[in-house]
Formats: C-alpha cells, structure tokens, sequence
C-alpha cells in the first residue's frame, strides 16, 4: 500500500479511538459517530503533515508498523523511478 494511505489510516485511527476512550471515560456515554468521524479526519490530517515534515522518520515508523502486519494482508507494488542525470541518450 502507499505509505501515505497507510499513514492516513494509522493517524485517523489512533487519534480516533484516543477520542472515544477519552469520551468515554470523561463523560460515562457512548462517543457518536460524528465524533468518531471528526477525529479520524483530524488524525489523518495531523499525521499526513507530520509525514512531509519528518520524512525519514515517518517512513521508518510507517516500515515498524507494516512489519506487524502479515505480507498476504499487504499488497506491496514498488513504483521506483530511476533518475538518471547527464545528457539524454535519444
């Protein structure tokens, strides 16, 4: 999967489920399904913009948690672009 979508699931889901636990345990009733929306946008917003801010380390965190998850789960295709420098070779 693309190491965005995979960042924007993670942050979505933990900034979420963060929410529901804090509502939960603060207020005594079921987190609506409208927070629970609002915070996975907000998760996923805030760890996209950590992903361009911290590049290295947001790819290294993103390898950690995709070696958690079995391979057959994740299908990996690798779109490496070479980039070659010099005089073009027409």
């Amino acid at each position: 999967m693309n190491q965005y979508v995979i960042g924007i699931l993670f942050g979505g889901i933990l900034i979420s489920t963060l929410g529901a636990i804090s509502t939960y345990n603060l207020e005594n009733k079921k987190p609506t399904t409208k927070s629970l929306i609002r915070d996975f946008l907000i998760g996923s917003i805030l760890f996209v913009l950590v992903m361009q801010l911290l590049p290295e380390s947001s790819t290294s965190l993103i390898n950690m948690l995709t070696s958690f998850v079995p391979t057959s789960v994740i299908s990996t295709s690798v779109d490496d672009i070479e980039i070659q420098v010099g005089v073009p070779k027409f």
